[in-house]
């Protein structure tokens, strides 16, 4: 798989399994890169359960086939949606997601990169944390989170969540500040952005 070039991009998509360490390596990334901050749960989470407790479902819907499944679309949706007008003002942005869908197919990821802006020459790149399955499980059962349940029957099945799709792999073993580094190691010197209001 090719490896995405170097420097720093418009658009970070940081993707990975639950519990692999997104959220923390993303709000690293924002802070010291002066990255707008986007993530899937935080921009879609209160809404999603709300739709779902009117349904009669758990937040654990999610990853089960029915409702849960069918408002995946919509989620996403506001996520890019809050990440293209970001760049529309000017900021760049780090999106914090599973993206399984958009991993596996070059497709779907293609799609993705459109939605952002890639064709107005925005540059996007795409970060994969990955960690051991014993490692995610005992994450996820400290974690204890209601929407992880099912996940936490699913963490040992023998699936391949190697990207599809140009990345860099990122070890969800060691500490932010070592990922950083293999960051830096392949982008070059961060470009700070000067910090400016948000718009969500």
């Amino acid at each position: 798989m090719n490896l995405p070039d170097a420097g720093w991009p418009d658009v970070l998509l940081v993707a990975g399994p639950a519990a692999s360490g997104k959220t923390v390596l993303a709000t690293a990334l924002a802070g010291a890169a002066g990255y707008v901050l986007l993530d899937l749960d935080q921009v879609t989470g209160p809404l999603t359960e709300a739709a779902l407790a009117l349904v009669g479902e758990t937040p654990d819907a999610l990853d089960r086939a029915g409702p849960g499944r069918d408002l995946r679309a919509a989620r996403y949706a506001c996520l890019t949606g809050a990440a293209a007008a970001n760049l529309d003002a000017g900021h760049r942005v780090v999106v914090v997601a599973p993206f399984t869908a958009e991993c596996a197919d070059p497709i779907a990821f293609a799609a993705l990169g459109v939605s952002l802006g890639q064709d107005v020459r925005r540059r996007v790149v795409l970060v994969y944390l990955d960690a051991p399955p014993s490692l995610l499980g005992e994450r996820l059962a400290r974690r204890g989170a209601p929407r992880d349940r099912a996940k936490l029957t699913a963490v040992d099945q023998p699936v391949s969540r190697v990207p599809r799709v140009p990345h860099l792999r990122v070890d969800g073993t060691r500490t932010v500040d070592a990922q950083i580094e293999e960051l830096l190691a392949h982008l070059g010197p961060m470009r700070t952005t000067p910090t400016r209001s948000p718009r969500c």
